[in-house]
């Protein structure tokens, strides 16, 4: 699926709502990942490409669940990577993020007041001023040191 279309295959929106179908007032996958959420998510994650174009060139199917669960029996490594597009499609769309209640991650500048009062105590100056220390835990024996 190197090529991502605007429109996934129907085997791949089947998949998906059977993974995510509508409920509780959340939109069912196929409605939300579509071909730019596909894009979005294999630019992030290139190495899903692979095993999503594998999934999709499987021979059509009558039902999604009959397939989830030949997946998971025979290769739920594509399992895994069909889960994995499919929860971050949908959870990447702005809708769905607007619709749980999440905007998203969001800088949050940290200002003087959120430092702890021993960093201006100077309880830890000697340890910042002696530098990093570092022990080699495999190393047996005592330091002479």
């Amino acid at each position: 699926m190197n090529e991502i279309s605007d429109e996934p295959p129907a085997a791949f929106a089947a998949l998906a709502d059977a993974l995510v179908p509508a409920a509780h007032g959340m939109p069912a996958a196929s409605t939300v990942v579509d071909g730019n959420r596909l894009a979005f998510v294999v630019q992030a994650r290139p190495d899903l490409a692979d095993p999503l174009a594998a999934i999709v060139a499987m021979p059509m199917f009558d039902d999604p669940a009959t397939r989830l669960d030949e997946l998971a029996a025979q290769h739920p490594e594509l399992l895994a990577a069909l889960h994995l597009v499919v929860v971050a499609g949908y959870y990447s769309d702005p809708h769905v993020r607007t619709l749980i209640g999440y905007p998203g991650q969001i800088v949050r500048p940290v200002s003087a007041l959120d430092y702890p009062a021993y960093l201006d105590e100077g309880l830890l100056d000697r340890v910042i001023e002696r530098g990093p220390i570092w022990r080699d835990p495999t190393a047996t024996g005592h330091d002479s040191a």
